[in-house]
């Protein structure tokens, strides 16, 4: 779908690789510029397998990867020369890092006019905490979303993924396929401005909406809805968790049908879905008794047979052995380092259309000597003068 579009990739570890990723996974070519250390998310940590990181696998699938030192001219000639050849370029340094190299969006432009600049940062380039660190649990404190995640009157929790990394990744993708449209008609590039909190303040959608209209400040209700009840996880007799949503006035007629308690669709507490909401801290307690009288497949059952909205709380090896990960193509593999390896898939199925295959991430630098002679016609002689002046570390 993208076999068209290059983008040279300064991003590192998942807020400046996730959305290049995507790109790349839908045939965009994306040449990774990596300091000679490499890309940080290249590094074990707690996220190893083997020798490299779960990070470094997955974001940096189908993209090519070239070493350079921009802390030297001749580093930074090489980057220029490749942004000649290129759609667009992604960044998530800090706002002033480009500029002290001398590589900002004016440098940028000057040798490419057309050149789409994605910049992602914690706060942007005109926030008053722009130089600040932004991580992604800064970001979930600071946007609001560990005020409404958790049990009520418990300590903030966070979401088990980096949230704000991953979809400042998405918003960074898709600007810049809106920035290389527009300038199919204008002619011209744009530098775009992406900051991790704009994202997570536009992911409180209407919860957001709701306090600047009315002031209610959601709280946090666990697994529970704020205005649907039940909405929410049960524990069945075998310790399992399920979730249950009966959100329209007939799927609540249907779930008490299946419970055998049809009396409770008549019982005025429990009417309506105001009603119920209003008396949740008597009608949740009866049903959480229900349910704990079978285990989690016995009620699943009985309850999409009965039509009712539910799904088990899956852990990992659920998931990954659900059917519906086979059929939709949700895994992908690569040989690396002499093994498979297994990474999550696209979302982005096109109907009737051909899936680029996952390749290996690649290796440190490993296609700087291609990418140099082949898309930038470089000679020998040239590439051993960058060499010995330490362009590439």
């Amino acid at each position: 779908m993208l076999t068209h579009l290059r983008v040279i990739e300064l991003g590192q570890v998942i807020a400046g690789t996730f959305g290049d990723m995507i790109l790349a996974d839908l045939g965009a070519e994306v040449i990774k510029v990596e300091p000679p250390a490499g890309d940080a998310g290249r590094r074990s940590g707690i996220y190893g397998i083997g020798e490299e990181s779960a990070i470094h696998l997955t974001n940096n699938r189908n993209k090519k990867s070239v070493a350079l030192d921009l802390r030297t001219d001749e580093g930074r000639a090489v980057l220029l020369d490749l942004v000649c050849t290129a759609d667009a370029v992604v960044e998530n340094f800090r706002p002033d890092v480009l500029e002290r190299l001398g590589i900002d969006y004016d440098r940028l432009r000057a040798v490419n006019p057309g050149i789409v600049l994605v910049s992602v940062s914690g706060f942007g380039t005109d926030s008053p905490y722009r130089v600040l660190p932004a991580y992604d649990l800064i970001l979930q404190a600071m946007t609001g979303h560990m005020s409404i995640m958790g049990e009520p009157n418990r300590p903030p929790v966070i979401m088990g993924i980096p949230i704000a990394d991953l979809l400042a990744g998405v918003f960074s993708a898709v600007a810049l396929l809106a920035a290389v449209e527009s300038r199919r008609e204008t002619g011209k590039g744009a530098h775009i401005d992406i900051a991790m909190f704009d994202v997570m303040v536009e992911m409180l959608a209407h919860v957001g909406t709701l306090y600047l209209n009315t002031g209610i400040d959601q709280r946090p209700q666990g697994s529970a809805h704020p205005f649907i009840t039940p909405w929410q996880a049960f524990r069945c007799s075998d310790g399992h968790y399920i979730v249950v949503a009966p959100r329209e006035e007939h799927f609540w007629q249907k779930l008490c049908a299946v419970l055998k308690v049809d009396e409770l669709t008549t019982r005025p507490e429990f009417a309506d879905a105001k009603s119920r909401q209003a008396n949740r801290d008597v009608l949740v307690p009866m049903l959480e008794a229900i349910f704990e009288s079978r285990p989690s497949e016995q009620w699943l059952e009985l309850l999409q047979d009965g039509g009712v909205p539910a799904a088990p709380v899956n852990r990992m090896p659920e998931v990954f052995s659900d059917k519906h990960i086979e059929v939709r193509r949700m895994v992908k593999t690569f040989a690396k380092a002499g093994r498979e390896v297994r990474v999550v898939g696209n979302a982005i199925k096109v109907i009737g259309g051909e899936e680029t295959e996952a390749a290996a991430p690649p290796s440190l630098g490993g296609d700087t000597e291609d990418v140099l002679t082949g898309l930038l016609g470089y000679p020998r002689e040239k590439i051993d003068a960058l060499t010995a002046a330490g362009a590439f570390g």
